[in-house]
């Protein structure tokens, strides 16, 4: 009777109360399946998700720098003159762009060949505006470049280029369009006709000292 009485009187202590929280756990657990696999497949999602490579931040777009007020004054100046900002200071330096320049940037291509191109209609007599067409339609771009020397005045450039117009109006006329003649009319010579160096009895004559 003792044993019983001190083992009713004896004190619950820390570790009764957690066994008394884990079967309490315990049998909310087994009572509550669904939430049970509700958690799990939190788990595995969770696990899932983050396994998966994070998606590469969007690129930003690209945003020119504003323009500075010197540049904007020389592009108003450029248009105002009708030329390309590059042609800006040789302009106002020497009243046109030289033809070694163009010749140059003709060389280059692209944006830069355009506005060389543009810029040499300007100068160049009237006559060869349509051969020069001709040259940029088919890109014989050596045609041009032979009209250019570095030591030509411009009136020696506007003869070599009325040279290369004429040349191509004449070709325009023959039946095969070639520019070039043959060499024996360029050095006087013509090649003989049918029978004209025959000789009737057919004997051989001698040497003409």
């Amino acid at each position: 009777m003792r044993e019983d009485i001190a083992r009713k009187k004896r004190r619950r202590t820390c570790y009764d109360q957690a066994r008394k929280r884990w079967l309490e756990t315990r049998r909310v657990r087994t009572n509550n399946p669904a939430a049970s696999a509700a958690l799990q497949l939190l788990g595995i999602l969770g696990v899932l998700f983050g396994r998966m490579p994070t998606a590469a931040p969007m690129p930003a777009p690209y945003v020119a720098p504003p323009m500075s007020p010197k540049q904007a004054q020389r592009n108003e100046a450029a248009r105002r003159l009708g030329i390309p900002t590059r042609y800006l200071d040789v302009v106002l330096s020497q009243g046109k762009v030289p033809y070694a320049v163009l010749s140059a940037h003709i060389r280059l291509g692209g944006a830069t060949r355009r506005d060389a191109m543009n810029e040499l209609r300007k100068l160049i007599p009237a006559e060869a505006l349509d051969w020069l067409n001709h040259v940029e339609k088919r890109g014989l771009w050596s045609d041009l470049s032979r009209c250019f020397r570095a030591d030509a005045s411009d009136e020696d450039t506007h003869v070599q280029l009325l040279k290369a117009t004429l040349a191509w109006v004449e070709a325009q006329k023959k039946p095969d369009g070639c520019a070039s003649e043959p060499t024996e009319t360029k050095h006087g010579l013509e090649p003989p006709k049918p029978g004209e160096n025959e000789d009737p009895d057919d004997q051989p004559k001698p040497p003409i000292s």
